[in-house]
């Protein structure tokens, strides 16, 4: 029946008037008129429940009379028990099961790492929500490895309503395992392709993992040249053992300058200025230099590095002047450096000449000190991830020998003493990253160094060694934990500090944003035997950014007995 003659009906039947009842309901008789004699589509909302009102009918009958969905709807729903899940089928097809068979340690590895990163387990809840994400999980954990091709063979949740229970079904098609080709370059506009081709050649031959990729984008962004560096390898390729990548490029401005205020609580309020020319006179050579004026310290800073040559090395000309007063001292020091660096996946090199001088004023005299060195750097990565590590080790190696002379002039009129010899200079520092059990995450570092000297003979600050600050030991300010001479904090020829810290997420669905407690302790001497650690420990707030850790710090110095905040960017390798 219509809902004209439905409604037409019922009024006539409760024996109201048509003019009447468009009366009541507040509506035109001629409208509602055509309404009854279905001219008309049936009436708003509000005019559908008046009308039922009037005639004291069951708003929800009238409202599917009227082809509408009554305005409530009472449902009442039983969830019964929680389906948990019965039995897990896991398998993975393709090329990672075909080199797991030979025996390959990376593809057994990454079988294992499958397993261990499904969520849903045989005893655990089923949610359509993990299941949804546990598929995603696997997939973009084979396509971060490799096997950028990788698909579902077959997945399927079978439900047992009256056990409660489900069964998972899932096969993974891994496919190929991809290796980087040819490599085309995009983008370059004053550049030549070999100032970026020593480091995208290292991927030829190479697995396209996520890590590896990423890796030689951040070196070539390191470069200094560019503001985007991306790498894609072509998914589609029909032969994955060669398949071609694309470099996309964008240069930097040629020309920089950037302007700087800031302020710090070991040196005061200061200001920089920084200009960078990355095509020097049109060459394949770099600029930067750096002025830095402020309370208590003044310095200049001037590089001059070549472009990547064919072979992978860069050849480096430094400079440093520096001039540092307070506490009753100055300190003057300058440098000047001569020598070649390059970087791999896994091991940076950087070897360089050095003559460096020191002049430190105090109320007691003045010490003089200059020194020529051959210094090597050496540095080795086996971690997961660059930005944020959270397995693996660094490693990382300096060795210096050379020849200092030093002057001292007490005031007063007395002679002054002069002494001069060979040095040696050697500096270690290791940190560790691991995962403890399912949600902690592990660090640990330890620093050593030692000039190896007369002990009448002064070096230059410069080469002698300083603790305290965020990378060192927490709660105490930057390099601040050092010998005194005469009251004024001088370098030390030992170095030892230490590290430990625990991390954990603070929320289970944003794994990146982690709370951390540590325990830091070091200090700087003159000897092994005068070395008194001193000792920090708080707790912190991390946040793992595409960019790398964001780490903000709270720690207590025991020696100091006070709190210190500290901010950190990045790891320092």
């Amino acid at each position: 029946m219509a809902f004209g003659d439905f409604i037409r009906q019922k009024r006539e039947e409760a024996g109201i008037p048509l003019n009447d009842f468009a009366r009541r309901i507040d509506i035109s008789p001629a409208y509602w008129s055509r309404i009854e004699r279905n001219m008309e589509k049936p009436p708003k909302d509000d005019l559908i429940t008046k009308a039922a009102q009037e005639l004291h009918l069951d708003l929800d009958e009238v409202f599917v009379q009227a082809n509408r969905l009554p305005p409530l709807l009472r449902m009442t729903v039983e969830p019964g028990p929680r389906a948990h899940i019965d039995r897990l089928t896991f398998e993975v097809q393709g090329g990672l099961y075909d080199e797991a068979a030979r025996g390959d340690a990376a593809a057994l590895a990454l079988e294992r790492a499958l397993q261990d990163e499904w969520a849903l387990q045989p005893g655990q809840p089923f949610t359509q929500a993990a299941w949804d994400a546990s598929k995603n999980r696997v997939l973009a954990t084979l396509r971060s490895n490799g096997y950028l091709a990788a698909q579902w063979s077959g997945t399927a949740a079978q439900v047992d309503a009256e056990r409660s229970t489900v069964r998972l079904f899932v096969v993974a098609d891994s496919g190929a395992l991809f290796r980087v080709g040819e490599i085309q370059i995009a983008g370059l506009q004053r550049h030549d392709e070999s100032a970026v081709m020593a480091t995208a050649r290292e991927l030829v031959g190479q697995a396209a993992t996520e890590m590896r990729i990423r890796d030689v984008q951040d070196r070539i962004l390191a470069l200094g040249l560019f503001d985007s560096a991306l790498i894609n390898v072509d998914p589609a390729s029909p032969d994955p053992a060669h398949a071609p990548a694309l470099l996309a490029l964008r240069e930097l401005q040629r020309q920089q300058a950037t302007l700087g205020v800031g302020y710090a609580d070991n040196t005061g309020l200061q200001a920089s200025l920084e200009y960078t020319d990355r095509s020097v006179f049109g060459s394949a050579w770099t600029a930067l230099t750096k002025l830095q004026v402020g309370q208590i310290q003044n310095t200049f800073n001037g590089e001059l590095i070549s472009h990547l040559r064919d072979d992978g090395w860069r050849t480096l000309f430094a400079g440093q002047l520096e001039r540092l007063s307070g506490n009753d001292e100055v300190r003057t020091s300058w440098y000047l450096r001569a020598g070649s660096t390059r970087d791999t996946i896994r091991i940076s090199r950087l070897y360089y000449a050095e003559y460096a001088s020191a002049r430190l004023e105090t109320a007691g005299g003045v010490n003089d000190s200059d020194a020529l060195s051959a210094n090597y750097h050496w540095m080795w990565r086996d971690v997961d991830d660059l930005r944020s590590p959270t397995r693996g080790s660094v490693w990382s190696l300096q060795g210096a020998g050379g020849y200092a002379r030093g002057t001292t002039t007490p005031i007063g009129g007395a002679a002054p003493t002069e002494d001069s010899g060979p040095f040696v200079r050697a500096y270690g520092r290791v940190e560790g990253y691991r995962p403890l059990g399912d949600s902690w995450l592990g660090s640990a570092r330890l620093e050593l160094g030692q000039v190896f000297v007369n002990e009448s003979l002064a070096v230059p600050d410069t080469l002698l060694f300083r603790a305290g600050g965020t990378d060192s030991v927490r709660g105490y300010a930057y390099r601040s934990l050092a010998p005194k001479l005469n009251g004024v904090e001088v370098g030390g020829t030992v170095l030892a500090t230490a590290s430990l810290q625990v991390a954990r997420p603070i929320f289970a669905d944003r794994p990146e944003f982690l709370w951390a407690v540590f325990v830091d302790a070091g200090n700087a001497a003159d000897s092994w035997g005068s070395m008194r650690p001193a000792y920090g420990y708080g707790v912190g707030l991390h946040w793992r950014s595409p960019v790398g850790p964001l780490r903000i710090d709270l720690a207590y110095g025991q020696e100091v007995r006070a709190l210190r905040l500290h901010f950190g960017v990045g790891v320092v390798f």
